[in-house]
């Protein structure tokens, strides 16, 4: 990969689950040689699934396969000096270090940062941590419910009077380890671009709270439009997620200019023709009143129709598609979004692509996820210039060996 805008970049991935993983495959897709570090236990993302077209398979869950394409991958016991001798070796070949444990992990291995510079003062560290490694918080656990709450955006998930009483909510997926993974990734190609012109490294400190509160609005408008920011708005909305004839759309014509146009798309109905609904807090204040005949007119219209008549118009709506109809999106397969990876087990499937394309250097899939433990003996030999000899007493040791399926 030649003309990969990240060849000859090293990294380390010594993370599990999303944020650490899904920054390497951005890195990795880019051109970098990444090299994933697995306990003999295998990353839990392995039996996380779904697993398609199979039941449990630590070699065939499709979140882990997506989240780490074009990597290599070795099995370390860290935990053991030996284990823990390769890690150094491998700190000191690499450009960048991805971490998404806690800070103590590792300063728990006699690996805190000062250590980790000191063995190569032009890595790059980038760690990925709920909170941060600062503050009260700093060595606290959080996962993706937790984050969604710290971070704000759980107060805007539930919008409708009867879930005022419902628990705290997570959105679908794993949202905060993929903005999380985002953050870090521009941060670590920042820091890249610095160390070409300084040849020092530095820590890159990700707090996953912080990540979900920068995609928050609800702060701004607390601040300085005195507007109370409650779990569930005191007058809930009627717009958003509405139904139509063939499934849902999406619609937020909050603006003046965006409500006329909507006006208009309906066909400028007599119900909601007069001036005060030009008022955007009068339209807060009573949407209510007109929500049945918004719904009975809606019931009329096919979303897909419904999102090219309101786009023309500079509506924001979007249809709500179902998993066939992204895969069938004639946008999609326009701008050739989805890619076929074939795996060694898994088989070949098609795989989410990238939000961007890039003329001279285009990203690419350059491997498969790796099996746990494919490239020990590649890495380690190869790489880190270990001897036959000390390869196979590293097995003996059991410091590069997967656990067996039945004692995971």
């Amino acid at each position: 990969m030649s003309n990969s805008i990240l060849s000859g970049v090293k990294v380390i991935e010594l993370a599990t689950m999303v944020s650490g993983p899904y920054c390497g495959k951005l890195l990795g897709d880019l051109g970098a040689d990444v090299v994933k570090v697995e306990s003999p236990r295998g990353d839990p993302a392995r039996e996380c699934g779904p697993f398609p077209k199979t039941g449990a398979d630590r070699e065939k869950s499709a979140l882990f396969l997506y989240v780490n394409t074009s990597k290599r991958g070795i099995v370390l016991d860290v935990e053991k000096p030996e284990g823990l001798d390769v890690l150094k070796r491998l700190i000191k070949w690499a450009d960048v270090l991805i971490d998404n444990h806690s800070p103590k992990y590792l300063e728990g291995l006699g690996l805190p940062w000062k250590e980790v510079s000191s063995l190569n003062p032009a890595l790059i560290y980038t760690s990925i941590t709920p909170y941060g490694r600062t503050g009260p918080r700093a060595n606290e656990d959080g996962d993706e419910l937790t984050l969604i709450q710290a971070g704000g955006i759980g107060y805007l998930l539930p919008t409708r009077s009867e879930d005022i009483s419902r628990p705290p909510v997570k959105m679908g997926g794993y949202a905060v380890g993929y903005y999380g993974a985002l953050a870090a990734a521009v941060a670590t190609m920042a820091a890249l671009l610095l160390r070409r012109k300084t040849g020092k490294g530095q820590l890159i400190d990700i707090s996953l709270q912080e990540v979900i509160l920068a995609h928050v609005r609800g702060i701004a408008g607390a601040r300085y439009h005195g507007v109370p920011w409650n779990r569930v708005p005191a007058v809930p909305p009627v717009m958003g997620r509405m139904k139509t004839s063939d499934g849902y759309i999406l619609v937020a014509p909050f603006e003046n200019h965006q409500w006329k146009a909507f006006v208009e798309l309906m066909g400028n109905p007599e119900w909601v023709s007069g001036p005060e609904w030009d008022s955007m807090f009068y339209r807060g204040q009573h949407m209510f009143e007109i929500a049945p005949q918004i719904q009975d007119w809606m019931l009329r219209q096919k979303k897909e129709d419904l999102y090219h008549r309101g786009a023309q118009k500079g509506i924001p709506m979007g249809p709500i598609n179902t998993v066939k109809d992204v895969l069938e999106s004639q946008q999609y397969a326009a701008r050739g979004y989805f890619v076929e990876v074939e795996h060694p087990k898994a088989g070949k499937y098609k795989y989410p692509g990238w939000p961007y394309q890039m003329s001279t250097t285009p990203a690419r899939v350059s491997r498969p996820a790796p099996l746990l433990g494919q490239h020990n003996q590649e890495v380690l030999c190869s790489v880190l210039s270990y001897s036959e000899e000390e390869y196979q007493h590293l097995q003996r040791l059991g410091v590069i060996n997967p656990l067996p399926e039945d004692r995971r």
